[in-house]
């Protein structure tokens, strides 16, 4: 099983945009994946690991960098996948390849199928494990969205997420959890964040018809709840670059920030570009 190279110009930039950071969007209507290939993002949710290098690879074959320094808190955007069997695995950033992995595990993706493989240090003796969680892209009912909690922040105690009208959309959840979805209505919905003594407010934007997830994370022992879109803002997002040998989003800054964007911006650059970069092509072979 092979998977298209991001080498080519519009792949490379496609690419690029993986490690674009912009604030996190507003919550819109979710979009899924069509037929034949699966969508799959990760995220370094273990507050005590430095930043890693991600590698990917269909089950079998030699793994190769697609993601480069992502720290706490990073996640990436969606990748096309055929459908089948892959390898990840997580090293220190800018480690050789043959050293061994903080974490290796094999995923299965099936056709149609959005998945989110998050990444917390509560393995055995606080190893990193990876916990691959299927996101719901169905539609809600009329004028609601879809909310869910991921607890990353690895407080002491349990954290409970407090939602509109009193609903509880997490209940003393423990660090390393992901809660079912809860359907609330479309609007700036308001939050409150319970860890102990520590307690935190959040409005969280909810487009009708969307999936959010609200990851709760860390900063100096503050809680902090971050929205982001389940579905793509592009209809196909670029084919995971597993191909490159170099890692084809490699980046020279150490991106720690805690959200990477879908690249949405430079993807529209690529669609204005790639017309003339055919026409310059077309003009040297005359």
């Amino acid at each position: 099983m092979r998977l298209r190279t991001l080498l080519r110009p519009t792949g490379f930039l496609a690419a690029a945009g993986l490690l674009l950071f912009t604030t996190t969007p507003p919550a819109s209507a979710a979009a899924g994946p069509g037929p034949g290939v699966g969508w799959i993002r990760v995220g370094h949710l273990s507050p005590g690991v430095p930043p890693v290098d991600i590698y990917f690879a269909p089950f079998g074959q030699p793994q190769k960098v697609v993601i480069r320094k992502a720290g706490y808190g990073a996640v990436t955007p969606y990748s096309s996948l055929d459908p089948g069997q892959y390898t990840l695995s997580m090293r220190p950033a800018d480690a050789a390849p043959t050293t061994a992995p903080a974490l290796s595990a094999t995923i299965s993706v099936k056709p149609r199928n959005a998945y989110s493989l998050l990444v917390f240090e509560n393995g055995p003796d606080g190893t990193l494990h990876g916990s691959l969680v299927t996101d719901d892209l169905t539609a809600p009912g009329a004028g609601k969205g879809r909310v869910r909690v991921v607890e990353g922040s690895a407080t002491p105690a349990p954290v409970t997420v407090g939602g509109p009208g009193g609903t509880a959309l997490a209940t003393n959840a423990a660090y390393g959890d992901t809660t079912p979805y809860a359907e609330v209505p479309e609007g700036t919905v308001p939050v409150q964040l319970t860890s102990g003594t520590v307690k935190t407010t959040a409005d969280v934007p909810v487009a009708a018809g969307s999936s959010t997830t609200l990851l709760v994370t860390q900063d100096n022992g503050t809680l902090k709840a971050t929205p982001i879109s389940d579905g793509a803002d592009l209809p196909n997002p670029p084919k995971l670059g597993v191909e490159t040998g170099g890692g084809g989003t490699a980046s020279g800054g150490d991106h720690s920030e805690p959200w990477f964007a879908g690249g949405v911006g430079l993807f529209l650059l690529v669609l204005v570009l790639t017309p003339l970069v055919r026409r310059i092509r077309e003009g040297r072979a005359r």
